[in-house]
């Protein structure tokens, strides 16, 4: 019986590794983006050029930014963008700089809006960067 047992949590182990892998991207600190030039987005557009901030207070540095995340939709394409952590610390809030980032679309973005997926989930929603629902094209 104590075999058996070692071999269900063996396979439990595994279950919940396997499944850890099959979720979504850890996550860093939230950043904003804005179209560098909303002028040369249109709906045959597969690349994007965006500049990311973060959100957060770090001194007037956005600091290294993720691989943007995408998610497309019937309706909307959402681009997620997050930033990599700080060290604990105190850190004033000055503004950060933008950092310039280009976003690779696997299709084309067509006639559906474009959103910053910071203010679609509700994590900087409530900012002024946030402005007409974080749709920043369409």
């Amino acid at each position: 019986m104590k075999r058996m047992r070692k071999g269900l949590g063996v396979i439990a182990v595994a279950s919940v590794l396997m499944l850890a892998g099959c979720g979504s991207a850890a996550r860093g600190d939230i950043a904003t983006w804005e179209l560098r030039d909303a002028a040369s987005v249109t709906a045959s557009t597969t690349e994007l050029e965006v500049l990311v901030t973060r959100l957060g207070c770090a001194n007037g540095e956005t600091g290294d930014v993720h691989v943007p995340q995408v998610s497309y939709e019937n309706d909307r394409v959402i681009v997620r963008i997050d930033v990599e952590p700080l060290p604990s610390g105190a850190y004033n809030c000055q503004g950060n700089d933008a950092v310039p980032v280009t976003v690779s679309l696997s299709e084309p973005l067509g006639d559906r809006l474009l959103v910053d997926g910071a203010c679609a989930e509700a994590d900087a929603a409530i900012t002024v960067f946030c402005g007409h629902d974080g749709v920043r094209w369409g």
